[in-house]
């Protein structure tokens, strides 16, 4: 197997460096990546209450955070939905059902954007249309060529005329987040990272809304292309601001949890970038870049919406939490590959290999903390919603269920669980770990993924809803 794409284009960075490319002058490569998004003097404030599947009183739910790791990450994802779909649920109906919302970062996004648009027909077409396709057909990969160095050494080798348009012309179409963001769909969160406030940018209501701009009017293609942004393959996706076109106010319960010492720090950080996004003399254009630098889980969109939400049901709609007993938060991790052998010997690493290991410590010590961070806000909101159920009337409860009967306002249960490689067998795991990070591989290798996921999904799930 070559070395990924990723590796190959940091390696001729430094190829570049030492053959004294950094002196060619940055105008000889023309870069497309100029804002698309538009301004909005009301902008929307909140995305349509998710209502998916056959019944929506259902007891229990579902929300799905999918990692990044390219392609290998959107097939074990995808693997991970066919897997819900094989998990039955005692009072009928299947898990994949009662998915009410889904958070994606890189390569976990497109599969979780994509469901977001067709819900269950995804199953049907995702396979042909994204993950047996070469992603990577649309992009400059030539490690040589002086253009591609220029633009390495500039703001990235890639632009609006490689990944985007090709995302657009393949899998997503025109769609833009006002045809996600319609009932009947999951809830949807895509997480890029804002390189400048070092903080994740998530693609929602309120995001778009301190900078005054026009969230249903953007683009998918171009979201999910920003989430998937690796620096220097990919030129920043900008997004500019237009914070003074409108009055809008950070909502209340979100400023509160900004000015908490004891708040989780990665809501603080998010709240307090939206704050700076508001003053448009200090920011007037947002850069992004791949959701991983900031968190590769995708568990940032789900940590803001809970710390931040005026509602203590929210993100789940009032009926969905009324009716709730057991929701399930299920982390989709799709691993990394195994670093190289350098490890097994003296000699190494060099100076790519040192450049990635050090990338790669990063992020999984990120990941991990960002894990607690979910499990303790995952408390938390456990505690609102049962503290919000006992304070409504008997009317209220009969008036989402049709009576009271077996109704109990403390029986809710909130857990959230990860489905990974470790759940399969050591051979299975070992093949999974040594799939490229990137967006073309080996039919072989993509069916290893799909099914891999579904097994994993219905290993660990299966047991639970029992």
């Amino acid at each position: 197997m070559p070395q990924d794409l990723f590796g190959r284009c940091r390696s001729a960075v430094w190829r570049a460096l030492a053959i004294g490319v950094a002196g060619l002058p940055a105008a000889c490569a023309s870069l497309d990546n100029a804002p698309i998004n538009l301004p909005s003097a009301i902008p929307q404030l909140a995305a349509a209450e998710p209502i998916t599947g056959d019944d929506s009183l259902r007891t229990t739910i579902v929300g799905l955070a999918f990692s990044g790791g390219g392609t290998r990450a959107a097939a074990f994802s995808f693997g991970v939905l066919k897997g819900l779909d094989q998990v039955r649920l005692p009072e009928g109906g299947r898990l994949l059902d009662q998915v009410r919302f889904v958070s994606g970062v890189s390569g976990g996004s497109v599969t979780a954007a994509y469901f977001g648009l067709k819900g269950r027909a995804a199953l049907a077409d995702f396979e042909s249309r994204f993950l047996y396709r070469n992603a990577e057909e649309s992009l400059r990969t030539q490690i040589y060529s002086v253009d591609n160095m220029a633009r390495a050494l500039g703001s990235g080798v890639n632009d609006r005329s490689g990944l985007p348009t090709w995302l657009e012309k393949n899998v997503f179409g025109k769609a833009t987040f006002a045809d996600m963001n319609r009932p009947g769909r999951p809830r949807v969160w895509i997480n890029a990272s804002d390189i400048n406030a070092k903080t994740a940018f998530i693609f929602e209501p309120v995001t778009f809304a301190a900078i005054c701009s026009d969230l249903n009017a953007y683009p998918v293609a171009e979201a999910v292309a920003a989430s998937a942004a690796v620096p220097i393959v990919f030129a920043p996706v900008v997004i500019k601001s237009y914070a003074d076109k409108c009055g809008f106010e950070i909502p209340r319960r979100l400023q509160q949890v900004v000015d908490d010492r004891n708040a989780s720090a990665n809501v603080r950080a998010y709240g307090a970038a939206l704050r700076r996004y508001r003053n448009v003399n200090d920011i007037s254009f947002v850069k992004l870049l791949d959701g991983g630098l900031t968190d590769n889980w995708g568990l940032d969109g789900v940590n803001v919406a809970l710390a931040s939400a005026d509602e203590p049901y929210q993100p789940l709609s009032r009926q969905d939490a009324i009716a709730l007993q057991k929701f399930l938060f299920i982390v989709v991790d799709s691993g990394r590959t195994l670093p190289s052998d350098w490890s097994r010997t003296l000699e190494g690493p060099n100076g790519t290999e040192l450049l990635e290991a050090v990338t790669a410590t990063a992020i999984d010590s990120s990941v991990r903390n960002s894990f607690e961070v979910s499990r303790l806000e995952m408390q938390r909101w456990e505690e609102r919603l049962k503290a919000w159920r006992c304070s409504l009337s008997s009317q209220e409860v009969a008036d989402v269920r049709g009576s009271t009967d077996g109704w109990d306002c403390h029986n809710v249960e909130v857990r959230i669980d990860r489905v990974s490689f470790e759940d399969l067998d050591p051979a299975t795991k070992g093949k999974l770990e040594q799939i490229p990070t990137r967006f073309v591989l080996d039919p072989k290798q993509v069916r290893l993924a799909i099914d891999s996921g579904a097994a994993a999904t219905v290993k660990v799930m299966a047991p639970i809803v029992k």
